[in-house]
């Protein structure tokens, strides 16, 4: 059971959005039912959020209004981006109402529910009790100045619209008044122990999903109101609440849960969903943005267990966000893409593309242009595109039958490096790390154009014809791995692909045809099957820094300055040789995360050869390595400033000094710094800046 957080049909949906909830379900689910399992994707408009009234409001119109037409245009943008639920629900539906409403009378009878005065925002210029998110105010927590009544966007943080710094109404800009009103509650307390033992087997979440919910639980769970005064919602069941409803955060929820049983309904198999529901031995996921984090993980498993029977949350993999030049994508604050802006001038798998590469999955992830650009280019293009032309083009024109043959050590090791990345890519999406498993096809992409070259059909085919249609036959099998890998990914692509290379019999991707013994392919002439991507200027940022760290440091033989380092950038090692032997011990050394410039030239010093360089800062007295912050990963990639690298290939030492790499103070702390077009640009992963591993004077050399 998959499920997909609803949007509020109040906006148009941000490239954020798809980075943040909707583009990993969608891999998520193809790749399952590639295996063959069986899966139901569902998600929906949330027609009830109060950002829709606000809107309504604002424009002169009617919420109804307001909600068909971003209904409307999700259902569009979701097809435009491939990304295909069972069922797009809304909570307008009667079935949704009713299947609400049904909950509301079953918690409330078994004493979950409680009904008790609360104190409501109160705007007198509008007149009326205002529900939290008509009010917005500062985050007493972050210190955000555009947080809401109910929840801070930037930190995540729960709030109540009495803890907002500077509160006003979102209307008419009126400092609001705190009235009493009454209200439902659920009875949240009363769920605390359960909860806490429930997370006791969930230590495979994501680390931030799980201590975020782990500490909102150990602060101690409240009563939380459910109901709002409003006229705008489901109603409540019960007589005398005519003017008040069922707010949005508990309603909502309960659209996974309906939007299933209308499903099950327009399929003619009414109780299909009961399969997913109730059946122990079914996993159910929520795909989310990290907003939405206790929402999932803690009030809806609190419905769930109150109603009793019902699967809990199997996973809830939580995305971070998706920032455009640095600022968090925000439909509200109009802040980044929409998705329609950006299919304008790039093809929808180029965007599914480069967000796979670039998910938030366990932190902040910066969208630029540029960026993308040149990862489309580089990666699917250049390398996976043109290994198909070189290929099919071969033999189509020498009109060679590529069929197997005896295969040799060379053939072996790549059908086994081909089912192993396979495995592991399979491994890593079951376990929702969708941005890992993609490195495993980009790997494999590698491996398979070096497999190419070294099997060189140009020289072989004048001499051993049978064996030269026997390693084409190797590389077409490399290529329908990759296809079958990239599908989940990029669909459109992988069916292009799937019809150029020819597998006989295709109809479908599914993932037992990889292992026929026998394949035969009929291949297409074509031209490379995707084109280059060219969205105008290019940035200037051409160090490739990346996060690594020290597995094995030993003394250079040929060196009383020199160390041999062999790092791990995640699914890459390399050895570097790095003048540290008087300012490092080894055993300081090990285990310790880097800097390094990835793509500068490899170089041998002193008889080892080395493949890239690590940056440390020097100030004449002392020399220190530069020091990324705590959460990065090997691999991670670090920016100038809002600059990505552009993928230019590599450096010589020279070039890189011209980027007059330093210490500076910024902010009052000093950080690592380079000069790109003439302006001074702080070295940074996700926005945080690269410090040093001890303290060096402003000014010191990075090198």
């Amino acid at each position: 059971m998959v499920n997909a957080a609803l949007p509020y049909a109040n906006g148009s949906l941000h490239l954020g959005h798809i980075a943040g909830a909707y583009l990993s379900p969608d891999i998520f689910v193809r790749f399952n039912r590639m295996i063959g399992n069986e899966v139901m994707f569902i998600s929906g408009s949330d027609e009830y959020g109060t950002p829709i009234t606000i809107s309504a409001e604002k424009q002169k119109t009617t919420p109804e209004e307001i909600a068909e037409k971003f209904h409307r245009e999700f259902l569009e943008t979701f097809s435009s981006m491939d990304i295909k639920f069972d069922f797009f629900t809304r909570t307008s539906y009667q079935e949704h109402w009713e299947t609400a409403q049904e909950i509301f009378l079953d918690l409330l009878g078994k004493g979950y529910l409680a009904e008790k005065p609360m104190i409501s925002p109160y705007c007198a210029k509008c007149g009326r009790f205002m529900p939290d998110r008509y009010i917005e105010g500062t985050c007493p927590h972050c210190g955000f100045k555009q947080a809401r009544g109910d929840q801070c966007d930037e930190c995540g943080r729960t709030l109540d619209p009495q803890e907002l710094i500077d509160p006003r109404c979102v209307l008419c800009d009126e400092v609001p008044e705190f009235r009493e009103t009454s209200h439902f509650f659920l009875r949240l307390d009363l769920f605390q122990e359960k909860l806490m033992t429930w997370l006791e087997e969930k230590n495979f979440w994501r680390s931030n999903v799980l201590a975020f919910t782990r500490n909102f639980i150990s602060a101690g769970l409240k009563e939380r109101p459910i109901t709002r005064d409003l006229d705008w919602g489901v109603p409540i069941p019960l007589k005398g609440y005519d003017h008040k409803r069922i707010y949005v955060w508990f309603e909502a929820l309960i659209g996974y849960l309906s939007g299933s049983k209308i499903y099950s309904e327009k399929i003619g198999k009414p109780d299909y969903w009961k399969e997913f529901y109730y059946d122990g031995n079914v996993r159910t996921y929520y795909f989310l943005g990290k907003d939405n984090i206790p929402f999932h993980t803690v009030i809806w498993p609190a419905i769930l267990m109150g109603m009793g029977g019902i699967n809990l949350p199997y996973d809830v993999p939580a995305n971070e966000y998706l920032r455009f030049k640095g600022e968090q994508f925000s439909k509200s604050r109009g802040i980044g893409l929409t998705v329609a802006e950006a299919l304008k001038v790039i093809p929808k798998d180029y965007l599914r593309f480069y967000m796979a590469m670039n998910l938030p999955e366990t932190g902040d992830s910066d969208f630029t242009l540029s960026d993308l650009q040149d990862k489309v280019n580089s990666e699917l293009i250049d390398k996976f595109g043109n290994l198909i032309h070189r290929v099919v083009s071969f033999i189509t024109k020498n009109q060679v039958e590529p069929v197997p043959g005896i295969p040799d050590q060379s053939d072996l090791k790549a059908l086994e490096e081909a089912e192993r990345r396979f495995e592991n890519y399979s491994a890593l999406i079951s376990k929702v790390q969708i941005k890992r498993a993609f490195y495993e096809w980009l790997e494999l992409v590698k491996f398979s154009n070096v497999y190419f070259n070294d099997a060189a059909p140009w020289k072989l085919i004048r001499t051993d014809r049978a064996k030269c249609a026997a390693k084409l036959h190797t590389a077409l099998v490399l290529i329908e791995y990759l296809d079958y890998m990239l599908y989940p990914y990029c669909p459109s692509s992988a069916e292009k692909v799937a019809g150029i290379i020819g597998p006989d019999n295709f109809s479908s991707f599914v993932s037992s045809d990889l292992r026929r013994p026998e394949k035969s392919f009929s291949p297409v002439a074509t031209e490379v099957p995707f084109e280059k991507l060219d969205l105008g200027s290019r940035n200037e940022n051409r160090i490739d820094l990346r996060v690594a760290i020290i597995e094995e440091a030993v003394m250079h033989p040929n060196s009383d300055h020199l160390l041999i380092l062999k790092l791990s950038l995640g699914t890459e090692k390399r050895q570097i040789v790095a003048g540290l032997r008087n300012h490092y011990e080894l055993s300081d050394l090990k285990g310790k995360k880097i800097v390094l410039v990835a793509n500068l030239k490899k170089a041998k010093l002193r008889g080892e050869v080395s493949e890239g360089m690590l940056l440390a800062a020097a100030d004449g007295e002392k020399v220190v390595l530069l020091k990324p912050d705590e959460d990065s990963l090997p691999g991670d990639r670090i920016n100038l400033g809002d600059l990505p690298f552009n993928m230019s290939g590599q450096l010589t030492i020279d070039e890189l000094k011209g980027f007059n790499l330093k210490i500076e103070n910024v902010d009052g702390k000093n950080v690592a710094t380079a000069t790109v077009s003439g302006k001074q640009m702080t070295m940074n992963r996700n926005g945080i800046s690269i410090s040093t591993y001890g303290e060096v004077g402003t000014g010191s050399t990075v090198r």
